[in-house]
């Protein structure tokens, strides 16, 4: 708060994300124009439980303070490795687009007594992690604050990051939504924005139309998660760190559950039936329970839960927060490979556990996990492959793959390369290393790693088992002859496919919750009465992957009229679908092209988007006879198999091109 250039106020520990803006000016160019440097002071909570969250928001950081307690009763420094690997990461992730960063290390409350740290180990941490400098502060005396504010000042190299061309107008639009957040509004269509910003700026809007330039700057400031763009019902959060807050909590209440299986049920989950600081709750209900499907839907995005379908109803779970003990932890019998690892361990193990699961040729469920370990089945050949998490240090992991005897050569190779890939990307890649563990295979005796290295060093490709004599390859895998029929390359590439295909599908399954609750619907279906079942199979599959259909059969509530409903939701549709079948068009049909025809009309005339889609269905054996307004607009012919008449509609519907979930092998 301080630093910000608020006073001091006690408070309490605090929670979830906050983001200030710590300063604001102009700089003058050599070629006249302005330049703002704007500087945003992203506050993320400490605590462990907050880590699995947080650390997702570590992209383009140009400076980081990492703050420790100095009075701290226990370790003043416990967390310092944590973040210093975890920023470290994320710039590996960022790659060329990264920008410079300073990291500065701040002892907090300095006036507590002294900190209860030796020099001597603080200047051996500065120098290990390349910090740029140390701060003993004390915010309610005032201590090195204004030296502090100083080296971020000086820290930060403007020429080195990117800069966003705009002119006042750009301005207006980003000082109007900023003004709509600090009022504390939590959400807000971006429609009722726009109207807001032209009732505010009525000298700007009166005679021309700013929606295209409003929407874009809309995107800017999302692009520093100021605001939050939702998947459905148009909203933009205008308070998206309550999305930390509420995923913090879905996961704590996970890591509470009493048999330790570190679930909680999606209906418990979307109707915030959980723990959480009433302070840090949303109190309107309505409001709530569209952030709840947000924060659900953010958490199978980032793959940090991995929903489970069980006869009692749908669960999220999280591998990270299993406080089940493994009884043959920490030494599995059919350990053959250990991966050691820098990096943010628990985001690292947690998001590699639902990515095997969602790979296609491995599979799991809650009672196959524990306490940093998860076992699974081999799809369709047999065999179980398995992993144990041990954390060495802060921020240090040891990840070890075990197998049982029914899983070949070809498995092990698959669940290993997928595995290795996977710290690769998600961990710092110059810090892993894999170590194999050598078996008899005759008696199960294990040869030390010691002896190993030693009869490598001797030129040496076998050993004798000690117990039996046997032979044992000291080969590793990538020196045997191949035995693998695919390469490792293109399984991994495949696997990869397919769980990036699965964590979308469902992320979009919990996106179609928040249409169906903002009845924002994506397309409406018009048909034949006599195609009635056909066209609510494309439905279903449209649902699969997140498009909300509006279909007359599911959205009419008998008693209801027919004409008044359509005219009431057909504004709110934003395409039309207009199927002919074997029968032809229907008597209802006509009519119903004819009033979307009318709103698709009145829609150009405002300049907003409104597709119409002539389907054909199977069946239809002559060529269809259109409607006169139709025959402008290209078809998708459901008769033929390529192009994928399904993606040819998704991407009429959605204006997105490419395979549905489920053109994957195996979905």
């Amino acid at each position: 708060m301080v630093l910000t250039g608020q006073p001091f106020q006690p408070t309490e520990s605090t929670h979830g994300r906050h983001v200030w803006v710590c300063d604001s000016r102009e700089e003058a160019l050599t070629d006249g124009r302005q330049e703002v440097r704007e500087t945003l002071l992203w506050d993320l909570a400490g605590q462990p439980g907050y880590r699995l969250i947080h650390q997702l928001h570590l992209s383009e950081v140009a400076v980081a303070l990492v703050v420790f307690d100095a009075r701290s009763e226990t370790d003043p420094l416990a967390g310092v490795r944590h973040w210093d690997r975890a920023l470290r990461q994320a710039r590996q992730v960022s790659g060329s687009a990264a920008v410079p960063l300073k990291k500065y290390l701040v002892a907090a409350r300095a006036d507590r007594g002294g900190i209860s740290v030796s020099r001597e180990r603080i200047e051996a941490m500065l120098r290990e992690m390349g910090f740029a400098g140390y701060f003993e502060t004390s915010a309610k005396e005032g201590w090195k604050i204004q030296d502090l504010i100083a080296a971020i000042r000086d820290g930060i190299d403007w020429d080195k990051l990117p800069k966003v061309s705009s002119n006042e107008l750009f301005q207006t639009i980003k000082q109007f939504l900023l003004d709509e957040k600090k009022s504390g509004r939590l959400l807000s269509t971006a429609d009722e924005l726009y109207e807001r910003f032209c009732q505010t700026h009525a000298e700007l809007t009166a005679d021309r139309d700013l929606r295209a330039e409003f929407d874009t700057c809309v995107g800017r400031v999302e692009s520093r998660d100021l605001i939050r763009r939702l998947s459905f019902g148009g909203y933009v959060l205008l308070q998206p760190e309550l999305l930390d807050a509420y995923a913090s909590a879905m996961v704590n209440a996970a890591k509470s559950e009493p048999d330790g299986l570190g679930f909680i049920a999606e209906e418990v989950a979307l109707a915030g039936q959980f723990l959480m600081p009433k302070d840090e709750r949303v109190a309107d209900k309505e409001q709530e329970k569209l952030l709840l499907i947000a924060t659900v839907e953010e958490l199978l995005r980032y793959e940090i839960t991995l929903g489970e379908n069980a006869e009692d109803g749908k669960y999220l779970v999280f591998p990270s927060q299993f406080n089940r003990d493994w009884p043959d932890a920490p030494d599995p019998q059919g350990k053959a490979v250990v991966f050691t690892f820098e990096g943010p361990v628990l985001s690292v193990y947690a998001t590699l556990a639902v990515r095997l699961a969602h790979s296609g040729r491995f599979e799991t469920g809650r009672m196959e996990m524990w306490r940093n370990a998860a076992k699974y089945a081999a799809v369709g050949v047999g065999g179980t492959c398995g992993i144990y998490l041990r954390e060495i240090n802060e921020g240090q992991g040891e990840l070890a793959l075990f197998f049982d005897e029914a899983a070949g050569e070809e498995t092990r190779s698959q669940f290993e390369e997928f595995i290795a890939a996977h710290l690769q990307r998600r961990a710092l890649p110059q810090t892993v290393q894999r170590r194999r563990i050598f078996v008899c295979h005759e008696c199960g005796t294990a040869i030390s790693d010691e002896q190993a290295q030693r009869r490598r060093a001797r030129g040496k490709t076998t050993i004798d088992c000690p117990v039996c004599d046997t032979a044992v390859s000291l080969l590793d895998r990538e020196e045997r002859p191949a035995v693998i029929a695919e390469s490792a390359a293109a399984v991994v590439a495949e696997m990869d496919r397919h769980a990036d295909a699965q964590r979308d599908k469902a992320a979009a399954a919990t996106s179609l919750k928040g249409k169906i609750e903002s009845k924002d619907y994506d397309v409406f279906l018009s048909y034949n009465s006599k195609d009635r079942e056909k066209v609510m199979r494309i439905g279903e599959r449209l649902k699969e992957q997140g498009i909300l259909p509006w279909l007359d059969e599911w959205e009419i509530r008998p008693g209801e009229q027919w004409p008044k409903v359509l005219q009431d939701n057909i504004k709110r549709i934003k395409s039309a679908a207009v199927f002919i079948g074997p029968k032809g068009v229907g008597p209802w049909e006509d009519l119903e092209q004819m009033a979307f025809l009318q709103e698709f009309v009145d829609r150009k005339k405002r300049k907003q988007e409104c597709l119409l889609i002539p389907v054909v269905l199977p069946g239809r054996k002559n060529p269809p006879k259109l409607p006169p307004f139709l025959r402008l607009f290209h078809c998708v012919d459901f008769r033929k198999s390529e192009p994928d008449p399904l993606e040819q509609l998704i991407w009429g519907i959605t204006g997105k091109r490419g395979p549905a979930f489920g053109a994957v092998r195996g979905a």
